[in-house]
């Protein structure tokens, strides 16, 4: 006998979800996700958008990763319009709705919605998880991570933790002469910074992160449907990170 579908997951169960975990309305929320991780959700990533959107209310913000990685470097060229993103299905929904800014960094570009959007997304130069970066940002004001369905190997806060203590291992890749085109189809050359670990045989491990957070009690979980949430203020994301950073970098590392 074949066994039926689970249910479809509504806006209602999403919104439940979201203040079952903590959130409320004014937060800001970067959100790393995975729409599969769901099984079904009545009407997709709009729904998902909306849910988060209305629980976060007028003086919230919500922030998604638009990350551009594995385009043409030979050549960089970033169009804040139509570069898709390569953060995952939701993402590349969030960076098209009317409202939503998105930064300018040719290869880790967030896209942001709300309250504190415009200003969030407004000087991602050079670096790319700076504290002028969104990323950055989401940190300083007392945001949170958001894992929707995704390990913790997404943890874009942990680079801003990076880049506050530059452990001996981080790299970058530099491009003095990337291109990118703003909203209003302006193009501008720019140095582009990205990071170079990978590519010159250094692996990082960030899902180990989690027992360090869960030992310290800072990490919130829930179901929704078939997908695992976790909740992480970003000041203790930043903060746990450094701390394994400077005394056991050891742990992240492959």
């Amino acid at each position: 006998m074949t066994a039926s579908p689970p249910p479809a997951v509504t806006r209602p169960d999403l919104e439940a979800g979201l203040r079952g975990i903590g959130l409320v309305s004014g937060d800001t929320v970067l959100v790393h996700s995975s729409l599969r991780s769901f099984g079904r959700v009545e009407g997709g990533a709009e729904t998902v958008i909306a849910a988060l959107q209305a629980v976060l209310g007028p003086h919230g913000t919500l922030v998604m990763p638009t990350l551009t990685l594995g385009a043409a470097e030979d050549h960089v060229v970033f169009d804040v319009r139509r570069s898709p993103s390569t953060s995952g299905a939701l993402t590349e929904v969030f960076r098209r709705q009317p409202g939503v800014h998105r930064s300018h960094h040719p290869f880790s570009a967030a896209a942001a919605w709300g309250w504190g959007a415009r200003e969030l997304t407004a000087h991602h130069d050079g670096l790319p998880c700076s504290l002028t970066s969104p990323y950055g940002q989401v940190y300083l004001r007392a945001g949170y991570s958001l894992f929707l369905g995704t390990g913790l190997g997404c943890n874009t806060i942990f680079h801003v933790a990076e880049e506050l203590e530059h452990p001996h291992y981080l790299r970058y890749a530099v491009f003095p002469d990337a291109v990118v085109v703003d909203d209003g189809g302006r193009s501008q050359r720019v140095t582009a910074f990205r990071y170079n670990c990978y590519q010159t045989g250094i692996r990082r491990h960030l899902e180990r992160m989690e027992g360090v957070f869960q030992a310290e009690g800072v990490l919130r979980e829930a179901w929704v449907g078939l997908s695992r949430w976790r909740l992480l203020a970003a000041s203790d994301n930043v903060t746990l990170s450094r701390q394994v950073l400077r005394e056991r970098p050891e742990l992240i590392l492959w």
